[in-house]
């Protein structure tokens, strides 16, 4: 379309007038999603002027506009602007400081919403940032994303805060570093505030901004589990970024897609029929985000009466967030896992239908607590508590990995050493199927904790010692570029390290002439030929490149997400006059070829045992053939010990008190270790005695599993002996006694005992 005023003509979904497909499908997405507040973005300033944004908002209920305008931005007729069902408490915009500076594409308005019913109101973010993939607009998005985040930290905003930064952050193409202002491509007028000073440095990951006020990437879906919202690319660039304090709560979003729209049982709720299935087409080449966030704290989990168990089965929990109530610390979310991934932190283990709260544990380990409150009358004295420790991950020769429970009453934490599980070494590498279970269970009496008075249990993910992270390094291997005769097989050989992310195309290797230091030549790692993957998890890259220098000197710069992070030089060393290492001096490896080497053998390489570029030397293998896609001769890859995957699950913690709350003879905290129920003066341990023949007696008692029973006999009911013990089954036991005439009396009794 032409933009008002004229101009070059360009693809936009404006919102236009009441009546057109544009508007007519905006207004049935929003109506349909039901928001309470809405971000719009690509607001053309003619929807402003001729009122087609006041006519939307009075048509769906929204008497709250704020438009920050297009003062000191590029983009001088879209805008994003914030349309909302509750006044305003203040309503800004983030834009270029004043002074001169214009470095803004789109300004960013920030409303604080006053939200019914809470007074932890909301302060909420529209973002827009610059499009493209060149050098340009990636350093224009950093100066954006610097813009939002010094914003942040200079509104005090803390991670105790609720809000939300919401929109497209069109974060495309590669992670770049600027140490300087692109050479071309900058708007002319474009005049960077003097509050940045280089360098900046560019990330795909939008989370990498934010080190003065962390947020949690929450990833909506749509109702087929997709996460792209730019169907026309199929690239994920529309993001909710909260507080961390608002990722610890329930939290639900949805990418809506009304070609799946066809049922109100699906998704978040949603506001009268499914709409047809081109509505968002029409609507906008991106999908619609939306969500329900909760902005208050969770109440703990709440006992009301003695004997009441609460219960926690992580049913529905998604591991992108702390479930409700409970807080944890030293890891970051990562989603739903069966085990398969090596990524350090939080997640829910297991399938959808019977999750659990787990955590691969990285060198600080990690906690997750749950807060309690006693509201019934009466004191807590003891808790009952159960729970399953599973493994879902196991490494081969792994760290000892342990999980243990501290239960921390005012302030003081009390280790439980009977829930402590120790993470197995012993099972195959890899993800464990279904996981492997083990229960745990404790009577933890002598407490005191008053009625209204909280407490936590936390449960503590601790690294086993000697582990480490997986290596990250890219280097160069091996590489031949002087034979005898015509140089005829010349190659470079590179490795990527385990613990990489990423694909080969953000790696590049780049060949320099020692003569004027320049690039000579330019080859993508998506071009090489992957050959072995060594048992730690390294790859190793091959590739035929003829024509490599033959020195005096020249060499290689390796460059990962658009930063160099090897140069190095063979028979010399040298500086680098252009590309990526420019104004770089390479490090010389020590060792060369002659020239006179026979063809297929003599490469030079890395030797030693080790996981990173440091832990190898350099040679020359004289006489060996070379060895493209395989490790060297003389050369192991090792990786430090790995940590396993280890969560919680099936949850059950028992208020007890001193009292025998059902008169049945028999205290809350005795009926817990008997297997009986507090509550029923009908459920109780009972034992029986018969004389089956003469001469003999039989003692029974019945059992369940996780206790032990020890027959115990006394002359005098003051001393007493063990008879026999007997590991609980589930069936009754019967002990024969023998009875003779002149015996003295005998008194019998069964002691019970929790066991592991």
């Amino acid at each position: 379309m032409v933009p008002p005023g004229g101009g070059s003509a360009y693809f936009d979904y404006g919102l236009g007038a009441p009546g057109t497909a544009d508007y007519e499908s905006v207004k049935a997405i929003l109506a349909r999603i039901d928001a309470d507040v809405v971000a719009l973005e690509e607001i053309h300033g003619v929807d402003i002027t001729n009122g087609d944004v006041g006519n939307l908002a009075a048509s769906l209920g929204y008497p709250h506009i704020y438009n920050p305008g297009n003062s000191t931005a590029f983009d001088t007729s879209l805008r994003v602007i914030f349309l909302s069902r509750f006044p305003f408490l203040s309503a800004t915009a983030i834009a270029s400081p004043a002074g001169g500076a214009r470095d803004m594409t789109r300004l960013m308005p920030v409303v604080k919403v006053d939200v019914p019913g809470t007074t932890r109101d909301p302060v909420l973010v529209g973002v827009h940032l610059k499009s493209g993939t060149a050098t340009a607009d990636r350093f224009q998005r950093t100066v954006e994303m610097r813009r939002l985040t010094n914003y942040l930290a200079a509104s005090g905003l803390s991670t105790g805060d609720n809000f939300l930064v919401m929109g497209d952050f069109n974060l495309a193409s590669i992670d770049t570093t600027f140490t300087a202002l692109p050479s071309s491509g900058l708007p002319g007028s474009f005049v960077l505030g003097n509050d940045i000073t280089l360098p900046i440095s560019y990330f795909t990951e939008p989370t990498a901004y934010f080190n003065t006020t962390p947020v949690t990437r929450i990833v909506p879906r749509q109702l087929d589990n997709s996460t792209v919202t730019f169907p026309t690319s199929g690239s994920t660039i529309d993001l909710f970024l909260v507080s961390p304090i608002i990722g610890t709560r329930p939290l639900s979003t949805e990418i809506y897609n009304s070609a799946l729209d066809v049922s109100n049982d699906e998704g978040l709720p949603k506001v009268g029929s499914p709409l047809p299935s081109g509505t968002s087409v029409a609507a906008s080449d991106h999908l619609a985000l939306f969500g329900d966030f909760e902005l208050d704290s969770a109440p703990p989990y709440e006992f009301t009466a003695a004997g009441q168990t609460v219960s926690e089965t992580f049913a529905g929990f998604p591991g992108t967030y702390d479930p409700y109530p409970w807080m944890s610390s030293g890891g970051v979310w990562k989603g739903m896992d069966l085990g398969s991934s090596k990524v350090l932190g939080f997640r829910s283990y297991g399938p959808t239908n019977d999750p659990s709260l787990g955590f691969l544990p990285g060198l600080g380990g990690g906690s997750a607590t749950a807060s309690f409150v006693n509201h019934s009358a009466e004191t807590l004295t003891s808790l009952w508590i159960t729970y399953n420790a599973e493994q879902w991950r196991s490494s081969s020769a792994g760290t000892n990995d342990t999980l243990s429970v501290d239960l921390i009453v005012n302030g003081l934490a009390t280790p439980l050493p009977q829930l402590t599980y120790h993470a197995k070494t012993n099972l195959a590498p890899g993800p464990l199927p279904g996981g492997v279970s083990t229960p745990k269970s404790i009577l933890a009496d002598g407490l005191e904790i008053a009625p209204g008075t909280a407490f936590q249990l936390r449960f503590n993910f601790t690294p086993g010692a000697g582990g480490g992270l997986l290596p990250a390094d890219v280097f160069i291997n091996e590489f031949d570029y002087d034979d005898f005769g015509s140089d005829t097989g010349e190659f470079v050989e590179i490795v990527t390290g385990p613990g990489l992310t990423g694909t080969p195309a953000d790696i590049s290797l780049l060949l320099y002439n020692g003569a004027d230091g320049a690039v000579y030549g330019t080859h993508s790692l998506a071009t090489f030929t992957q050959g072995a993957m060594t048992p730690s998890g390294h790859r190793i890259y091959s590739k035929a490149i003829s024509g490599i220098q033959n020195g005096s000197p020249d060499g290689f710069a390796l460059v990962v997400g658009g930063v160099v992070t090897e140069f190095i030089s063979y028979e010399g060393s040298m500086q680098a006059t252009s590309g990526a290492a420019a104004g770089m001096t390479s490090q010389d490896i020590g060792v060369s070829q002659t020239g006179s080497e026979p063809e297929g053998e003599s490469a030079l390489g890395l030797t030693g045992t080790g996981g990173s570029s440091t832990s190898f030397s350099w040679t020359k293998f004289g006489g060996i053939p070379y060895s493209p896609g395989q490790a060297n001769a003389g050369q192991t890859f090792t990786t430090p010990p790995q940590p396993q995957g280890i969560a919680i699950d099936d949850l059950a913690v028992t208020f007890l008190s001193g009292n025998d709350s059902d008169g049945d003879g028999f205290s809350n905290a005795d009926e817990v270790v008997f297997g009986t129920n507090p509550l029923d003066p009908g459920s109780y341990f009972m034992t029986s005695f018969t004389r089956p023949a003469p001469g003999m007696m039989e003692l029974s008692f019945p059992t369940m599993t996780g206790r032990s029973y020890t027959v115990e006999c006394s002359t005098d009911l003051s001393n007493w002996n063990d008879l026999a013990t007997y590991a609980g089954t589930g069936s009754a036991v019967i002990e024969e006694l023998t009875v003779v005439p002149g015996m003295p009396e005998r008194f019998y009794r069964i002691r019970v005992t929790l066991v592991q």
